[in-house]
């Protein structure tokens, strides 16, 4: 199970990584590719984490309500919704799944 001590270490250390990378490399000497994939790691690493708490529950595989909610956060982020009505009506319709 992650724990918040976890998430905080992984936090620190993606943005440490950032940094360094900022003032250790010149970018002038960096290809576009490079840049564009070193730019995807944080937002790697926090989309592992989210499956690893929406599909897993003490090591097991486990689909249940919380994939509903996923579901529908990313379906409204793809339909670019604000963030706030994001949060809302995934939590509801997590709510919901777990109702029935």
């Amino acid at each position: 199970m992650l724990t918040w001590g976890v998430v905080v270490v992984l936090a620190v250390g993606v943005y440490g990584q950032r940094v360094l990378g900022m003032a250790l490399i010149e970018p002038k000497r960096m290809g576009d590719r490079s840049r564009a994939v070193l730019a995807m790691v944080p937002l790697s690493i926090l989309c592992a984490v989210t499956a690893l708490q929406t599909f897993s529950t003490q090591n097991e595989l486990v689909i249940d309500a919380r994939v509903a909610g996923i579901a529908t956060a990313a379906l409204l982020a793809w339909k670019r919704a604000p963030m706030f009505l994001i949060v809302v009506v995934a939590a509801a319709v997590t709510a919901g799944v777990r109702l029935l």
